[in-house]
């Protein structure tokens, strides 16, 4: 696998996780349970998307090698 595609897998796992992490807010914010737990979902899910559009601008892709 190239540099680029191999890049890209590494992202979508992390959009995965984040899906996973949303999933769990959804469901503790539709029981109206752990507030708490709740703003420490929210808190890691931001930084998470930050990162992952960081990662994904065109500038931090990895070069792909010449075939």
């Amino acid at each position: 696998m190239g540099a680029l595609k191999a890049y890209i897998a590494d992202q979508q796992s992390q959009a995965l996780r984040l899906e996973s992490i949303l999933e769990a807010l959804q469901e503790l914010n539709s029981a109206n349970v752990a507030p708490d737990a709740q703003s420490s979902l929210i808190g890691l899910a931001y930084g998470m998307a930050i990162d992952l559009n960081e990662a994904l601008d065109s500038v931090n892709l990895p070069k792909e090698d010449a075939a």
